[in-house]
Protein backbone atom coordinates (compact mmCIF):
# COMPACT_ATOMS: atom_id res chain seq x y z
CA UNK A 1 0.00 0.00 0.00
CA UNK A 2 2.50 2.37 0.74
CA UNK A 3 4.36 1.67 -2.79
CA UNK A 4 0.85 2.56 -4.66
CA UNK A 5 0.70 5.98 -3.08
CA UNK A 6 4.06 7.24 -4.34
CA UNK A 7 2.98 5.62 -8.01
CA UNK A 8 -0.36 7.84 -7.47
CA UNK A 9 1.36 10.90 -7.02
CA UNK A 10 3.47 10.66 -10.00
CA UNK A 11 0.98 9.76 -12.06
CA UNK A 12 -0.72 12.86 -11.01
CA UNK A 13 2.10 15.28 -11.47
CA UNK A 14 2.11 14.51 -15.42
CA UNK A 15 -1.85 14.97 -16.00
CA UNK A 16 -1.49 18.15 -18.23
CA UNK A 17 -4.52 20.73 -16.77
CA UNK A 18 -7.42 21.50 -19.62
CA UNK A 19 -6.43 24.93 -21.08
CA UNK A 20 -8.93 27.81 -19.65
CA UNK A 21 -11.84 27.93 -21.84
CA UNK A 22 -11.64 31.85 -23.61
CA UNK A 23 -14.85 33.82 -22.60
CA UNK A 24 -15.01 35.35 -26.31
CA UNK A 25 -15.67 31.56 -27.82
CA UNK A 26 -18.80 31.49 -26.36
CA UNK A 27 -19.71 34.64 -28.21
CA UNK A 28 -18.81 33.78 -31.38
CA UNK A 29 -22.03 33.16 -33.89
CA UNK A 30 -22.25 31.73 -37.55
CA UNK A 31 -20.30 29.62 -39.85
CA UNK A 32 -17.35 29.82 -42.11
CA UNK A 33 -19.04 30.77 -45.55
CA UNK A 34 -16.47 28.72 -47.57
CA UNK A 35 -16.79 24.92 -45.60
CA UNK A 36 -20.62 25.26 -45.59
CA UNK A 37 -20.73 26.40 -49.24
CA UNK A 38 -18.50 23.44 -50.33
CA UNK A 39 -20.90 21.09 -48.10
CA UNK A 40 -24.03 22.64 -50.12
CA UNK A 41 -22.11 22.13 -53.26
CA UNK A 42 -21.57 18.12 -52.26
CA UNK A 43 -24.88 17.32 -51.98
CA UNK A 44 -26.02 19.18 -54.88
CA UNK A 45 -23.27 17.22 -56.96
CA UNK A 46 -24.98 13.89 -55.26
CA UNK A 47 -28.34 14.82 -56.79
CA UNK A 48 -27.18 15.33 -60.36
CA UNK A 49 -25.87 19.00 -60.51
CA UNK A 50 -23.22 20.03 -61.65
CA UNK A 51 -21.70 23.42 -60.30
CA UNK A 52 -20.94 26.32 -63.00
CA UNK A 53 -19.21 29.95 -61.02
CA UNK A 54 -18.24 30.47 -57.84
CA UNK A 55 -17.55 33.75 -56.48
CA UNK A 56 -15.74 33.90 -52.69
CA UNK A 57 -15.61 37.07 -51.08
CA UNK A 58 -15.15 38.22 -47.27
CA UNK A 59 -17.73 36.17 -45.22
CA UNK A 60 -19.89 34.75 -48.33
CA UNK A 61 -19.67 32.30 -51.36
CA UNK A 62 -22.03 32.87 -54.25
CA UNK A 63 -22.59 30.03 -56.86
CA UNK A 64 -24.87 28.53 -59.55
CA UNK A 65 -25.64 24.91 -60.19
CA UNK A 66 -27.12 22.93 -63.00
CA UNK A 67 -29.08 19.66 -63.89
CA UNK A 68 -30.92 19.44 -66.96
CA UNK A 69 -33.74 21.99 -67.11
CA UNK A 70 -33.13 23.09 -63.58
CA UNK A 71 -30.88 25.50 -62.35
CA UNK A 72 -30.32 27.26 -58.53
CA UNK A 73 -27.98 30.28 -57.37
CA UNK A 74 -27.27 29.72 -53.64
CA UNK A 75 -25.69 32.55 -51.57
CA UNK A 76 -24.14 31.23 -48.15
CA UNK A 77 -23.16 33.50 -45.69
CA UNK A 78 -21.35 33.48 -41.97
CA UNK A 79 -25.15 33.00 -41.49
CA UNK A 80 -25.30 29.89 -43.41
CA UNK A 81 -27.15 29.53 -46.79
CA UNK A 82 -28.93 32.65 -46.59
CA UNK A 83 -30.28 33.08 -50.40
CA UNK A 84 -31.59 31.08 -53.13
CA UNK A 85 -33.21 30.97 -56.38
CA UNK A 86 -34.44 28.03 -58.59
CA UNK A 87 -35.85 27.55 -62.03
CA UNK A 88 -38.17 25.84 -62.70
CA UNK A 89 -40.40 27.98 -60.39
CA UNK A 90 -44.52 27.48 -60.50
CA UNK A 91 -44.70 31.50 -59.12
CA UNK A 92 -42.65 32.55 -61.78
CA UNK A 93 -43.38 30.26 -65.08
CA UNK A 94 -41.80 32.98 -67.57
CA UNK A 95 -38.28 32.43 -65.82
CA UNK A 96 -36.19 29.59 -67.96
CA UNK A 97 -33.08 29.73 -66.31
CA UNK A 98 -30.82 31.22 -63.54
CA UNK A 99 -27.47 31.84 -62.93
CA UNK A 100 -24.81 34.58 -61.84
CA UNK A 101 -24.29 37.21 -64.50
CA UNK A 102 -21.01 37.08 -65.70
CA UNK A 103 -20.33 40.68 -66.00
CA UNK A 104 -18.40 42.38 -63.19
CA UNK A 105 -20.38 42.99 -60.29
CA UNK A 106 -21.00 46.32 -58.45
CA UNK A 107 -20.08 47.42 -54.78
CA UNK A 108 -23.18 48.82 -54.12
CA UNK A 109 -21.86 50.40 -49.98
CA UNK A 110 -18.92 50.96 -51.40
CA UNK A 111 -17.56 48.28 -48.43
CA UNK A 112 -14.45 46.43 -50.56
CA UNK A 113 -16.82 43.42 -51.08
CA UNK A 114 -18.74 42.55 -54.83
CA UNK A 115 -22.62 42.55 -54.80
CA UNK A 116 -24.41 39.21 -56.30
CA UNK A 117 -25.77 39.84 -59.63
CA UNK A 118 -28.19 37.10 -61.03
CA UNK A 119 -29.22 36.73 -63.98
CA UNK A 120 -32.76 36.06 -64.75
CA UNK A 121 -33.37 34.20 -68.59
CA UNK A 122 -36.62 34.67 -69.64
CA UNK A 123 -38.20 33.93 -72.98
CA UNK A 124 -37.33 37.51 -74.58
CA UNK A 125 -35.19 39.04 -72.24
CA UNK A 126 -32.35 38.63 -69.63
CA UNK A 127 -33.29 40.07 -66.25
CA UNK A 128 -30.39 41.09 -63.66
CA UNK A 129 -31.33 40.96 -60.20
CA UNK A 130 -28.62 43.33 -57.73
CA UNK A 131 -28.55 41.61 -53.96
CA UNK A 132 -25.88 42.77 -51.49
CA UNK A 133 -24.27 41.10 -48.17
CA UNK A 134 -24.13 42.89 -45.50
CA UNK A 135 -21.53 42.72 -42.40
CA UNK A 136 -24.13 40.60 -40.63
CA UNK A 137 -24.58 38.00 -43.16
CA UNK A 138 -27.97 39.08 -44.56
CA UNK A 139 -28.89 39.38 -47.83
CA UNK A 140 -30.69 42.86 -49.13
CA UNK A 141 -31.85 43.71 -52.74
CA UNK A 142 -30.69 46.74 -53.78
CA UNK A 143 -32.96 47.87 -56.12
CA UNK A 144 -36.49 47.52 -57.08
CA UNK A 145 -38.74 49.36 -59.50
CA UNK A 146 -41.06 52.15 -58.45
CA UNK A 147 -44.51 50.57 -60.31
CA UNK A 148 -44.79 53.94 -61.48
CA UNK A 149 -42.28 53.76 -63.81
CA UNK A 150 -44.56 50.89 -65.57
CA UNK A 151 -44.76 47.43 -64.86
CA UNK A 152 -42.97 44.22 -65.58
CA UNK A 153 -39.89 45.74 -64.74
CA UNK A 154 -36.81 44.07 -65.66
CA UNK A 155 -33.25 45.23 -65.04
CA UNK A 156 -31.04 45.66 -68.44
CA UNK A 157 -27.84 46.50 -67.77
CA UNK A 158 -26.09 46.98 -64.34
CA UNK A 159 -23.25 50.00 -64.12
CA UNK A 160 -20.42 48.39 -62.33
CA UNK A 161 -18.73 51.42 -61.31
CA UNK A 162 -21.57 54.02 -60.34
CA UNK A 163 -25.18 52.98 -58.86
CA UNK A 164 -26.94 53.45 -61.95
CA UNK A 165 -28.65 50.76 -64.41
CA UNK A 166 -31.36 50.59 -67.39
CA UNK A 167 -34.47 49.21 -66.47
CA UNK A 168 -37.10 47.83 -68.78
CA UNK A 169 -40.50 48.09 -68.20
CA UNK A 170 -44.12 47.77 -70.06
CA UNK A 171 -46.09 50.83 -70.92
CA UNK A 172 -49.26 50.49 -68.08
CA UNK A 173 -52.73 49.93 -69.28
CA UNK A 174 -51.44 49.69 -72.68
CA UNK A 175 -53.97 49.60 -75.62
CA UNK A 176 -51.45 47.38 -77.55
CA UNK A 177 -49.85 44.83 -76.72
CA UNK A 178 -45.96 44.61 -76.02
CA UNK A 179 -45.12 48.54 -75.63
CA UNK A 180 -42.24 48.64 -74.00
CA UNK A 181 -39.65 51.41 -73.06
CA UNK A 182 -35.92 51.40 -71.29
CA UNK A 183 -35.17 54.24 -68.40
CA UNK A 184 -31.86 55.21 -67.05
CA UNK A 185 -31.86 55.37 -63.32
CA UNK A 186 -30.09 56.12 -60.76
CA UNK A 187 -29.26 56.12 -56.70
CA UNK A 188 -29.72 59.64 -54.98
CA UNK A 189 -29.18 58.97 -51.00
CA UNK A 190 -31.43 56.31 -50.09
CA UNK A 191 -33.82 56.46 -53.20
CA UNK A 192 -34.11 55.40 -56.79
CA UNK A 193 -35.07 57.76 -59.57
CA UNK A 194 -35.20 58.51 -63.04
CA UNK A 195 -31.56 59.79 -64.17
CA UNK A 196 -31.37 62.93 -65.75
CA UNK A 197 -27.71 63.77 -65.95
CA UNK A 198 -25.92 64.42 -68.70
CA UNK A 199 -24.95 61.26 -69.17
CA UNK A 200 -28.27 59.68 -69.14
CA UNK A 201 -29.92 62.62 -71.28
CA UNK A 202 -28.02 60.82 -74.48
CA UNK A 203 -30.28 57.66 -73.52
CA UNK A 204 -33.13 59.21 -73.49
CA UNK A 205 -32.75 61.14 -76.99
CA UNK A 206 -31.86 57.71 -78.37
CA UNK A 207 -34.84 56.17 -77.16
CA UNK A 208 -37.30 58.90 -78.07
CA UNK A 209 -34.98 59.40 -81.87
CA UNK A 210 -35.00 55.70 -82.52
CA UNK A 211 -38.78 55.18 -82.24
CA UNK A 212 -39.23 58.68 -84.37
CA UNK A 213 -37.68 57.15 -87.14
CA UNK A 214 -39.20 53.57 -86.86
CA UNK A 215 -42.73 55.36 -86.51
CA UNK A 216 -41.85 57.20 -90.11
CA UNK A 217 -41.39 53.92 -91.83
CA UNK A 218 -44.49 51.91 -90.25
CA UNK A 219 -46.44 54.95 -91.60
CA UNK A 220 -45.07 54.58 -94.77
CA UNK A 221 -45.56 51.27 -94.91
CA UNK A 222 -49.36 51.14 -93.50
CA UNK A 223 -48.33 49.21 -90.63
CA UNK A 224 -50.75 50.43 -88.12
CA UNK A 225 -49.97 48.03 -85.01
CA UNK A 226 -46.47 49.26 -84.85
CA UNK A 227 -47.34 52.68 -85.19
CA UNK A 228 -49.93 52.54 -82.44
CA UNK A 229 -47.28 50.45 -80.53
CA UNK A 230 -44.48 53.16 -81.17
CA UNK A 231 -47.26 56.22 -80.54
CA UNK A 232 -47.67 54.66 -77.04
CA UNK A 233 -43.80 54.17 -76.17
CA UNK A 234 -43.32 57.89 -77.06
CA UNK A 235 -46.46 58.88 -75.28
CA UNK A 236 -45.35 57.13 -72.07
CA UNK A 237 -41.39 58.66 -72.26
CA UNK A 238 -42.51 62.08 -72.68
CA UNK A 239 -45.13 61.73 -69.46
CA UNK A 240 -42.46 60.10 -67.46
CA UNK A 241 -40.02 62.73 -68.35
CA UNK A 242 -41.95 65.57 -67.51
CA UNK A 243 -42.89 64.03 -64.32
CA UNK A 244 -41.74 64.65 -60.96
CA UNK A 245 -38.88 62.09 -60.41
CA UNK A 246 -40.67 59.16 -58.25
CA UNK A 247 -38.43 58.25 -55.51
CA UNK A 248 -38.29 54.83 -53.82
CA UNK A 249 -36.27 53.04 -50.99
CA UNK A 250 -33.88 50.37 -51.29
CA UNK A 251 -36.03 47.44 -50.20
CA UNK A 252 -34.39 45.09 -47.34
CA UNK A 253 -35.99 41.92 -48.32
CA UNK A 254 -34.90 39.29 -50.74
CA UNK A 255 -37.33 37.34 -53.08
CA UNK A 256 -36.27 33.83 -50.89
CA UNK A 257 -33.72 33.12 -48.42
CA UNK A 258 -33.14 29.74 -46.94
Amino acid sequence: MRRLIPCCAFLLSCVQPEPVQDPLDYLRVGVDAAPEADVIMEDLKRHGFRIGRRVEQTDFVAFDAFRGPDSTVRVVTSRGPSFAIQVPDARWPERLRVELDDHPPPDFDRDGRRDVVVAIHEHERTCLAWAEVDTRGFVEEVFRANADWGQSPCVIEIDPAWPRLLLEVSVPDSPVPNAKVRLPIKASARSWVLDESPFASARWERERQQREDALQSAESQDDSSTAERLRVELGWLEQLRKAEDPVLEPASDVEEAR
